[in-house]
Parts: structure tokens; sequence; C-alpha cells
């Protein structure tokens, strides 16, 4: 009885295959995005931004999110790198007032939005961008 040397066996050779193909480095390729947010004029000085890709226009992978700045400006990461996946994306803002204050017996009081509520939700916010890749994306929005 002959012994095959472990290559010429398939089913070992096709699960090596498959675990070399699942050390595939699984990060998206990013394309710089950065801005600055205005409501009604004026530069939001807090909050979130966040670029969810818009599958219905063949974007996927994972959301990018920015921190905004007093001045209003803000830089858009994913996974902590810097950039987003380019392609089409819906776009979501949340800016709340940040004052802190309690009520009258010690109740805490729900901080209050900066934004009209419609920019929380992707589905209403009405807000749609598009990350190009190979290039710095500089996305400004003036929100009413």
């Amino acid at each position: 009885m002959s012994i095959k040397p472990f290559w010429q066996r398939p089913l070992p050779l096709m699960l090596l295959l498959i675990a070399a193909a699942g050390c595939e480095s699984g990060s998206p390729d990013l394309a710089p995005a950065r801005g600055r947010i205005l409501f009604r004029d004026v530069p939001l000085h807090t909050g979130t931004i966040v670029f969810t890709p818009d599958s219905l226009r063949g974007t996927t992978g994972p959301s990018a999110r920015g921190n905004i700045l007093p001045d209003g400006t803000y830089v858009l990461e994913t996974d902590d790198k810097a950039g987003a996946v380019p392609g089409w994306h819906r776009v979501t803002i949340v800016a709340m007032d940040s004052a802190f204050s309690s009520g009258s017996g010690g109740q805490f009081v729900v901080p209050r939005s900066l934004l009209p509520d419609k920019y929380r939700d992707p589905e209403q916010s009405g807000l749609v961008c598009e990350i190009k890749a190979g290039q710095e994306n500089c996305i400004d929005l003036n929100l009413d």
C-alpha cells in the first residue's frame, strides 16, 4: 500500500486553501472624508455624524462616523481608521444639548436635541452623499 504525499490528497489541500483565503485582510479600502456642518447658517458645535453605506445604490461595508467639533468640522473614521467606504451613503446627525441639569426633586432632565428629529433617521434625513475613491472628499452640509 502506498501513501500519497500531503499535496496529492484533495481534502487536506482544499481545507488548506480555504484556511489561507480566510486569512486575507477584511478591511475595506477607505477614502478620506471630512467636512463642516452648519445648522441655519451657524456651525453646529457638537454631535456625531454617521455615514451608512446605501445598499440600495450598491454600496456595502461598515458605517463611518465623525465627532463634530466646536467649529462644525468633522473627520470620518471607520473602525478607528481614517476615511469611509467609497460609494453612496445615507447620512444621519445627532446633536444634543450638553448642559446637564436636574429637574425639581433631583430628577434627571433629558437633554434636548439641537436638530430636528428627522436628521437622526437615515430614512427621513434626506441626506445622501457619495464618497469617491482615491481622493479627499470634502462634504459640507447646511441643515435647515
